[in-house]
């Protein structure tokens, strides 16, 4: 009997020991599972949140980066040594861009510098990211922004690649308000042959009509009967378009490259043909700034094509 009962014992033991470890087992099973479904819970909201961060992410240079201020640097040249560029961008979209063509002579070692300074307003892109300088011809005129530097672009719009692509950035140097770095050498003046600080509005006498509403303006070569436009400090103008003498002031903001000029009168000569005269009546009221590019003039309406195009008389 002592033999049977121990037996008893012993099997209802194993029998509480099998039935915790099966008790043990399940509970790890159970909380291993509650595990890796909270687990694929917070991945499936991160997942979630991420998403929703990058659809929302609408952030690019124009409304996130501080880029307004000087920007310095050398820029490949085709047939020079260098073109050391200073690009100045202001807060009412306004620039100044100086570029200094650097020479060295044949027999002399020695760097010989060509300033040409072109002032005007600039737009961005419709992706935020790139700005385009009005008032540029035949040359590239467009910038990929980044946080504290510019890339030059091709005339494309596109980024330079090969060996010689991390040459055409310019880094800032200061922000706008503050000095700015010294201005550059005094460029010749092609016309007089002498040299000038800086040229503007004033700096010729008289700038001929060339191109006006985008089609070429004919002049002769007698320079008394060109087609031109005076400016002087005074703000007030004198024009000559052909037949009729014009005359009429103007409101200048020279700083930011800002021009409206106010009704006019001419002289009341009966002429063949006053299709041009009246053109240019009508665009001197459209006109709300200009840019300057060496000896050219050029009258705009906002960001559109220039209304007309001038060039500096001797």
């Amino acid at each position: 009997m002592k033999t049977k009962s121990s037996k008893f014992v012993i099997n209802l033991k194993v029998a509480n020991v099998k039935i915790k470890v099966i008790t043990l087992v399940t509970l790890f099973f159970l909380v291993l599972s509650c595990a890796k479904k909270d687990k694929n819970e917070t991945t499936d909201t991160m997942v979630v949140d991420s998403t929703e961060v990058v659809v929302n992410d609408d952030h690019n240079a124009r409304n996130s980066l501080d880029y307004m201020g000087v920007y310095e640097g050398i820029l490949p040249c085709a047939d020079c040594e260098g073109i050391e560029t200073i690009l100045q961008l202001e807060n009412d979209e306004s620039y100044i861009l100086n570029t200094i063509y650097l020479v060295k002579t044949k027999h002399i070692n020695k760097t010989k510098k060509s300033n040409n300074e072109v002032r005007g307003v600039y737009t961005w892109n419709d992706a935020g990211n790139t700005i385009v300088l009005s008032g540029i011809e035949n040359a590239p005129n467009q910038f990929f922004v980044g946080e504290n530097y510019l890339i030059q672009l091709d005339m494309d719009g596109n980024k330079i690649e090969g060996d010689l692509a991390e040459k055409y950035v310019l880094q800032k140097k200061s922000d706008s308000g503050e000095i700015p770095p010294p201005p550059p050498p005094p460029a010749p003046d092609s016309i007089k042959g002498n040299f000038i600080p800086q040229k503007t509005l004033f700096t010729f006498n008289k700038w001929k009509l060339v191109e006006l509403n985008g089609e070429p303006v004919q002049n002769t070569s007698d320079s008394k009967k060109e087609m031109f436009i005076q400016l002087n400090k005074e703000n007030r103008y004198a024009a000559f378009i052909g037949c009729n003498n014009m005359m009429g002031g103007f409101e200048l903001k020279e700083d930011v490259m800002r021009i409206k000029f106010t009704k006019g009168a001419s002289t009341m000569m009966a002429c063949p043909d006053m299709t041009t005269e009246q053109e240019f009546a009508e665009m001197l009221e459209k006109v709300d700034n200009y840019s300057l590019n060496g000896n050219s003039l050029s009258f705009n309406r906002a960001r559109m094509a220039p209304l007309a195009r001038f060039e500096a008389m001797k």
